[in-house]
């Protein structure tokens, strides 16, 4: 049985790092292997606790809310995650190191502050149980994003406490990218184990034809992500769209993604371009709806620019995107040049260049039949390189043999 720690529940949210984790939970599921999450941060809406309850089972997954808690009201919720949220991980910690005193397999976690602090306090209890995390990208990434201080604090605190103390009570680690990989090999030894595990998709998410959203007007573009423009350089996109609109008249663009600090900027760029019939922001849609989305687009952009958080991460939108087979658009950052080639399997642009944006934009739109067979490519590299089925073998394996070896002395 391996028990995973996660602050949220995965099957509740519909983030990028939600995907991740419903990849790689039910291709191992999928393969034999048993899992049990124990979500350890209450109920997010009264929706949830509705759907959930306290335990229960999914796609051969069981889940159990520990110490469950609904928080409600804004003033209510703002409290308890800058206060009342410390205090009670301390509740919530004393309850899992009871739990899982005796345990001997693997106890996998995310990469949350309460994790941090249990795996710290568990291993000087526990030196049979694998502790295991998988981590996608850099710990300071917040210092480059927009935020106020109290969640600058807490992204420091966080990372110091895995810095110093959380990383040396890990027994092994999966690491999206081989930068990350690198930069953990740098740590003071012993290490834990270190698995490199690329972006993982569901490629049967994108596989038959999906009904379109009636809302979603074709022929269009289509950007799923984070309205933030130090990670996703939306803004970008929408001065690229401008400076092409008039030879793609009939297409329209739909920015779909939940409310950031830079919406309000990228609304201002569409009013002022004259773009209000052209570029609609259409907010957040559910897990299940996505593919609806992307798998009806003319064209899939990702214009990120290059940053801490590009260079250590990979986004799993690209791979979702490359799943459906349409076209893509992405700049050329991190690792991603590592898998795809320009007019072959994507078009790329460079990063942080409205210019080489649009022209990639253009290139795509311009020969659309060389654009389906760029997507086609793009499918396959999906299936290459970020097969949910490939990546469960490996990580399962991975936990396997972690599972056989003998404590790590520190």
């Amino acid at each position: 049985m391996i028990k995973i720690l996660i602050f949220q529940n995965p099957y509740n949210q519909s983030s990028a790092s939600a995907n991740r984790w419903l990849t790689l939970i039910e291709g191992v599921a999928s393969l034999g292997g048993k899992i049990h999450l124990l979500i350890c941060g209450g109920y997010t809406s009264a929706e949830e606790k509705a759907k959930f309850g306290v335990k229960g089972k999914h796609k051969n997954v069981s889940y159990e809310y520990v110490l469950p808690i609904l928080v409600q009201g804004y003033w209510k919720v703002r409290f308890h995650n800058y206060i009342g949220q410390a205090i009670r991980n301390g509740q919530v910690i004393r309850e899992l190191q009871k739990r899982l005193k005796h345990e001997k397999g693997v106890i996998w976690t995310d990469a949350s502050p309460l994790s941090f602090k249990f795996a710290v306090a568990f291993k000087k209890q526990n030196t049979h149980a694998k502790l295991f995390i998988e981590m996608s990208e850099f710990l300071d990434i917040h210092r480059y994003n927009k935020g106020n201080f109290l969640q600058r604090w807490q992204g420091d605190a966080k990372q110091r406490l895995f810095e110093r103390k959380a990383f040396f009570a890990y027994d092994g680690m999966a690491l999206m990218t081989q930068t990350l990989v690198k930069h953990y090999q740098g740590f003071p030894k012993p290490l834990p184990k270190l698995l490199h595990l690329p972006m993982t998709v569901d490629l049967e998410r994108f596989q038959s034809p999906k009904v379109p959203l009636p809302e979603f007007q074709s022929p269009y573009i289509a950007f799923v992500g984070v309205m933030n423009d130090a990670k996703d350089g939306v803004s970008n996109l929408i001065k690229a769209f401008n400076s092409i609109k008039d030879k793609f008249s009939s297409h329209k663009v739909y920015l779909v993604g939940a409310w950031n600090y830079d919406t309000p900027i990228h609304l201002q760029l569409i009013k002022g371009f004259g773009l209000e019939e052209r570029v609609f922001w259409m907010k957040e849609y559910s897990r299940d709806q996505i593919p609806n989305i992307i798998c009806n687009a003319d064209l899939l952009v990702l214009p990120r620019p290059d940053s801490k958080q590009a260079q250590g991460g990979f986004p799993t939108k690209l791979g979702e995107y490359l799943a459906t087979g349409k076209p893509v658009c992405a700049t050329r950052v991190g690792e991603i040049p590592n898998y795809l080639k320009d007019n072959e399997s994507v078009f790329f642009a460079e990063p942080g260049s409205v210019e080489s944006f649009a022209e990639a934009m253009e290139r795509a739109l311009g020969d659309y039949e060389i654009a389906k067979r760029v997507g086609a490519y793009g499918r396959k590299v999906a299936e290459e390189h970020f097969n949910k089925d490939v990546q469960a073998r490996v990580l399962l394996g991975f936990l396997e043999e972690l599972v056989g070896e003998e404590p790590r002395q520190k």
